[in-house]
């Protein structure tokens, strides 16, 4: 796949410093399911935490509850960095100094 069909565009600042966006229709439609995903299990949670609020179960519920957020989380964010077009801005910022330099004039 090619950048530019790319449904997603990762600005990379550091290892663990990125944010991602949405490009174009593909790319906030197949957001907009990722997010539909996380329905069934907050719908699920509200349901069981008005069900056990007050018993001792409600605590692996919500251990189950933050496990699936984990989850949703991570596999969220590798799927999206698999299908991104990759912008480091540390080489886009090092590259837009040496122009300016260039342009001034400088070495």
């Amino acid at each position: 796949m090619r950048d530019e069909d790319k449904p997603f565009v990762m600005y990379r600042r550091g290892l663990m410093n990125f944010t991602i966006v949405p490009r174009g229709v593909k790319g906030w439609t197949q957001f907009a399911v990722w997010m539909a995903l996380l329905v069934p299990l907050l719908l699920w949670f509200a349901d069981y935490a008005a069900k056990h609020g007050e018993e001792p179960d409600f605590y692996i519920g919500l251990a189950l509850y933050l496990g699936g957020m984990l989850a949703w989380t991570v596999g969220g964010v590798w799927w999206m960095k698999a299908r991104a077009e990759v912008v480091d801005l540390q080489d886009l910022l090092k590259l837009k100094r040496e122009l300016a330099r260039k342009k001034r004039g400088g070495r």
